[in-house]
């Protein structure tokens, strides 16, 4: 059972958790168990949750990172996204109910997972725990929130050249006060993500760089032309 002591290390992570929004922190301990929650530790490198199996791991990540994947007929890894302290994963394909998954997800530093069993939620036939209708309330817009994302990596796969896919990742996402996109992954795993093979990327991307159209370090891309953008 999780108490408000072991907790407490990562209260502070939690109530900045878009699940927990409106949710005071007192109630955490009481609405986590309702929950079936628990923690777990899995070493960098472990798997958290495999091919072929029922997706039962729905889970916030309360240290180190983790990487999702999802793979085709062939094993083949198809995206890749990660995923670091304060964020959550799985809950959309827990609550479809799948008997069996696509994704694959392993820790890629070791890693404290919050795992919780969403399907608790529709096992009430009613819900009077005012913190816990709060919190059914916040997932359905997570899940929203994450079929927005699934049209966005649905747009990139579509398009034919990389150039398009960069133009189309980088529309999307945040980008600082200086204009620059910094993104939670190396080069290697943005290519995945953009389902593209890594040296193709690199060459794409030094061409837009002469060309003047962006500039880029390791994990920071700075767009030069909003032309570039318009694609």
């Amino acid at each position: 059972m999780l108490t408000r002591d072991i907790l407490e290390p990562y209260t502070e992570l939690l109530m900045k958790h878009d699940l927990f929004e409106r949710v005071p922190a007192e109630a955490l301990p009481d609405l986590l168990n309702a929950l079936g929650g628990e923690l777990k530790r899995y070493g960098a490198g472990q798997s958290i949750m495999r091919m072929g199996r029922a997706p039962i791991v729905t889970g916030i990540i309360l240290e180190g990172a983790i990487e999702v994947s999802f793979l085709n007929e062939n094993a083949d890894q198809i995206d890749m996204n990660i995923f670091e302290a304060g964020k959550s994963f799985g809950e959309t394909m827990e609550g479809a109910d799948l008997s069996e998954s696509r994704m694959f997800v392993k820790a890629i530093r070791e890693a404290l997972i919050l795992r919780l069993q969403f399907r608790r939620l529709y096992e009430k036939p009613m819900c009077e725990d005012p913190h816990l209708w709060r919190f059914t309330l916040n997932m359905l817009r997570r899940i929203s929130a994450k079929g927005i994302f699934y049209q966005h990596k649905i747009r990139i796969m579509g398009q034919k050249s990389i150039r398009a896919k960069l133009s189309v990742y980088l529309q999307e996402t945040p980008r600082g006060a200086d204009g620059a996109v910094r993104r939670d992954m190396n080069q290697t795993q943005l290519a995945r993500y953009l389902g593209v093979e890594r040296s193709a990327l690199s060459r794409e991307m030094s061409h837009l760089r002469e060309e003047g159209v962006i500039d880029y370090d390791r994990k920071t891309v700075w767009v030069l032309d909003e032309d570039f953008l318009a694609m």
